[in-house]
């Protein structure tokens, strides 16, 4: 981390040194010199981050090295705090300040930089190397290394097969794949998170005596992380050869280059004809391009299996046909193999259990975490406050118990393997709280705000840290959680994960997440999160970057009183924390680039809000704040306003939203507009927002439309796109939107239509659509058809015709369909061969709607089905109607469980089934019901507001 830590302070040096000349001009040989010293420093930082788990000098060193790049950052930030602070004062004064502020800052700088320089020399103790990639130079000492990781390699992979639980599905499998008939190079890809068991598989099917008596040759290798292909193709041939009982020619072996390696390989492969081989653990796609030449297609059956914990490997067009995802184990099978570890043969006590299913449920399924808690519980004693005390120290365990060594090494591997700026980005997720959903969109906000996102070519910064997201969850170091409707992409930390994250993220003063309920004293961390909290922060804390609360306990006197020491902040996320106003003093942070009010009970921002000229992010969405100060229009480097509230969304005024001066359109750098009330100016100049990425806009009247329309297609980057009317019997008039933004993904239109806009048919782009108060006569969904790529359809109040057809082929991407209040619908049909990919159907308060949709049963991939506020007659029919049961319109459904919620669904392939009724008269079909769900096989009773 002090890599990351260097070259993040570096970007910082080069932006200012670029852009701000005048700024550093009496103290610009020092910055200078001291970023060229870091540089030369950069190039052995990742072995010394990699080295210092194991050697408490290289830890001393790479700490000072941080701890460095630390002081520098806070020394600059510092100097532009204070010249910033003193602008508004008069000229000679204003001259004075900063000509000191200048001169302390250059006597700071001077002494860091000696400092630097000793650290520097003190390199050399280290032995530390420049990082390089893998190469074909060999040395006997790199020969010897390749043998003890091969050996240690094998040691690691024999697990008694008493210990190996949950993997029967998935080795049939791959038994399958490797012993068809299929005459071609079958090449299968095993892809999981570090711990999720890819080597036991892999190995458990290797070591069968079918596979073996099924090929002729076979070898397993592991890959290194920093291999070197000589020694991998050394190695291959030494197992191969053993495969077969054959002398092994080490004499030959170390006098071959790649190039006769390669051929031997090739050579001997093609002789012994079906040949299966594993690589085990690969990091990199270049391992698979490396090897392909050596592995002949020489239609005998021959198979290739590689394992790795990242789908980018995979993604890589070199012949990969057959991909196992390898997840989780189930509870079930999670507590079975904790147990075995944890007490032998025998079962858990029944005083353990609570703190068993804990542990367990800590684990999220991955059996190396299981197996390492397990085999550490099984040397505690057997009593609750025993166990009691280790579940309350977990973190600490993973630091300092010699019991989980492997299993922190095994996840470290993964973080190490992180280019520098995905690590800050990786460890930030930790201050979130556990099992905590992470909205995407604010996590790249959050990210972009502190500086991790480095500008690549034409894309946005949020662009680019889209991929950051794409990159950690292809190494399994995030996972991706779906919202009901697939609208939003979430994301989440595996709980093992998130605990070796605050450990390296406190070593390195990184980050810090507070969890229990006492004051804090002091914390050298950079940022900080607040997950329960009571009282304030009293110290100093000028090193502060970000300040999180996750808690509704945090008064507006603790935000009052720590405001004065957190001077140097970018990030002040207040979300739903239970403070009543804001302090004046919250100007004054001049580096703010992030500031979040959302769900709070603040009812104004201070009116001089203007001098945070950083920030990037304002949201105030669902607090109290029903106008923007004018000082709103001052913030030049804004990119993102959130304004809006949400009511009930079945209402017209689904919304409330805080209204923002004229000037709000002269921020040229707004890429969110979410929301603005529109006014005969507003219309006019947004179309100057050229950045802008998502615009909503309400209060339309009749006569805006023209100036709206024209303003709209200025806007070629737009992906989202909101509208709506005054009154709900206003008409929307877009017909003169010649010219839509065609890169629009989401469009949501609220208020009457006399027919859909002809220019939406161009709009190949756009995934979801929601139309909300349209009342329209004709069927949407003809219209709607031409559209290939739409994954989200909400209709609320949108049509007012009798039926809904959606044709055969249509709509192959949808994944989520809406559709509440349409008063007239009687029928809605659904052709064979259409939406192909639906996962819920939503049907609410839909009167006249007596059946279950026609076709319903060819929907093999629903997985829910939601009801709210349907009428009795529905749901009679819905329980038998003419003969058909729930079995025939729903052939998948299997063992639901029922829980209380205000709607009713159907999980996947029906797992789980519930519902609630709110009107009296339903009540009375629901003995009916219970009973027509109770001749399904493994389903319990219904349950109705807990009865």
């Amino acid at each position: 981390m002090a890599e990351s830590a260097v070259a993040f302070l570096l970007q910082t040096l080069g932006s200012l040194l670029q852009q701000e000349p005048s700024l550093v001009q009496g103290f610009r040989s020092s910055l200078d010199e001291i970023r060229l010293e870091l540089q030369s420093m950069h190039f052995f930082l990742k072995d010394a981050d990699r080295k210092m788990y194991s050697d408490d000098g290289a830890k001393t060193w790479v700490g000072q090295v941080r701890e460095a790049a630390y002081k520098v950052e806070d020394i600059i930030d510092e100097y532009r705090y204070n010249v910033v602070a003193n602008e508004d004062r008069g000229g000679v004064t204003r001259l004075v300040l900063q000509h000191y502020y200048t001169r302390q800052t250059a006597s700071e700088l001077q002494a860091i930089k000696s400092k630097i320089c000793e650290i520097s020399e003190r390199r050399k103790r280290y032995d530390f190397q420049i990082e390089q990639g893998s190469t074909s130079s060999q040395t006997k000492g790199d020969h010897e290394d390749s043998e003890n990781w091969q050996r240690s390699a094998k040691r690691q992979r024999f697990i008694p097969d008493e210990d190996i639980v949950g993997i029967e599905k998935n080795k049939d499998f791959l038994m399958r794949r490797l012993m068809d008939k299929n005459p071609e190079r079958v090449v299968i890809s095993v892809v999981g998170m570090a711990g999720v068991g890819k080597t036991t598989l892999v190995t458990k099917a290797y070591d069968s005596p079918q596979l073996k008596n099924h090929f002729n040759c076979h070898a397993l290798i592991t890959v290194s992380q920093s291999y070197k292909f000589d020694e991998l193709l050394r190695s291959l041939i030494k197992e191969l050869y053993k495969s077969c009982s054959e002398l092994i020619p080490y004499a030959a072996l170390g006098k071959m280059n790649t190039s006769d390696l390669v051929e031997m390989v090739f050579d001997y492969l093609q002789k012994k004809e079906r040949y299966v081989i594993i690589l085990d653990d690969v990091w990199e796609s270049t391992v698979w391009e490396d090897t392909l030449v050596a592995f002949p297609n020489n239609r005998c059956g021959a198979r290739i299996i590689i394992t790795t914990r990242n789908e980018n490997v995979i993604s890589s067009s070199f012949g990969v046909e057959n991909v196992l995802r390898v997840g989780s184990l189930h509870n079930e099978d999670a507590f079975v193999l904790f147990c075995k570890k944890a007490f032998g043969n025998n079962d858990c006590p029944w005083e353990l259990k609570p703190y068993a299913k804990r542990l367990v449920q800590k684990c999220e399924g991955l059996p190396l975490a299981l197996v390492a808690i397990g085999r550490l519980m099984s040397r505690k004693e057997k009593s609750s406050p025993e166990w009691k005390k280790v579940e309350a120290s977990l973190s600490w365990q993973l630091r300092n118990n010699k019991e989980l060594e492997r299993l922190k090494n095994i996840l470290l591997l993964s973080f190490n393997d992180l280019p520098h700026n995905l690590k800050c980005c990786f460890l930030y997720c930790s201050l979130f709280p556990e099992d905590y959903i992470i909205p995407q969109k604010r996590l790249i906000r959050l990210w972009v705000a502190e500086g991790f996102i480095k500008k690549q070519g034409r894309l946005t910064l949020e662009e680019v840290a889209a991929e950051y997201i794409k990159e950690l969850t292809c190494r399994s170091l995030l996972q991706i959680e779906a919202d009901h409707e697939r609208i939003r992409i979430c994301l989440r930390m595996h709980d093992v994960f998130r605990e070796l994250a605050l450990e390296i993220a406190r070593e390195e003063k990184f980050c810090d997440a507070h969890v229990a309920k006492e004051e804090i004293q002091s914390n050298e961390a950079r940022r900080l999160s607040f997950h329960y909290f009571i009282g304030s922060i009293q110290s100093s804390s000028c090193h502060l970057r970000s300040l999180m609360l996750f808690s509704t306990e945090i008064p507006s006197l603790s935000l009052d009183s720590i405001a004065p020491s957190i001077k140097l902040l970018r990030v002040l996320d207040l979300r739903d924390s239970s403070i009543c106003s804001v302090p004046d003093e919250l100007v004054e942070l001049f580096n703010l680039r992030y500031l979040s009010l959302r769900n709070t009970n603040v009812e104004k921002l201070p009116e001089s809000i203007g001098r945070l000229q950083n920030l990037q992010t304002l949201d105030i969405r669902d607090s109290k704040i029903k106008t923007l100060p004018k000082g709103v229009e001052k913030l030049k480097k804004l990119r993102h306003l959130y304004t809006y509230g949400y009511n009930d969304s079945m209402c017209f005024d689904f919304y409330d939203f805080a209204q923002a001066p004229t000037g709000i359109c002269n921020l040229k750098c707004l890429q969110t507009l979410h929301c603005i009330g529109a006014n005969n100016e507003i219309v006019k100049e947004v179309g100057r927002l050229t950045q802008l990425r998502k615009l909503t806009i309400r209060d339309v009247k009749s006569f805006h439309w023209d100036e709206l329309c024209a303003s709209l297609q200025k806007l070629e980057s737009l992906l989202m796109l909101q509208v709506k009317v005054t009154r709900e019997e206003e008409m929307l008039h877009l017909d003169n939107l010649f010219r839509p933004p065609i890169h629009l993904e989401k469009l949501m239109l609220s208020g009457r239509l006399e027919k859909l806009p002809p220019w939406i048919r161009s709009l190949q782009d756009l995934t979801r659509v929601t139309l909300h108060w349209s009342r329209l006569n004709e069927d949407p969904f003809t219209f709607l058809q031409a559209l290939p790529n739409l994954v989200n359809i909400r209709l609320v109040y949108a049509y007012v015709g009798k039926e809904i057809y959606i044709r055969r082929g249509s709509f192959l991407k949808l994944k989520s369909l809406t559709f509440a209040k349409l008063p007239r619908l009687e029928m809605i049909l659904i052709e064979k061969e259409s939406l192909s990919c639906i996962r819920n159907i939503n049907l609410i308060d839909c009167p006249e709607l007596k059946n279950i949709p026609e076709g319903i049963q060819y929907l093999t991939s629903l997985q829910e089905l939601w009801l709210r506020e349907m009428s009795g007659e529905f749901l009679r029919r819905i329980r038998q109607d003419r003969g058909v049961t729930l079995q025939h319109i729903f052939p998948r459904l299997q063992g639901p469980s029922v829980v209380e919620t205000p709607m009713f669904f159907c999980g996947r392939y029906f797992k789980v089934l519930s519902m609630v009724l709110k009107k009296e008269d339903e009540r009375t079909h629901l003995s009916k019901y219970n009973m027509e769900l109770t001749k399904l096989e493994h389903v319990p009773p219904l349950v109705v507001n807990g009865q």
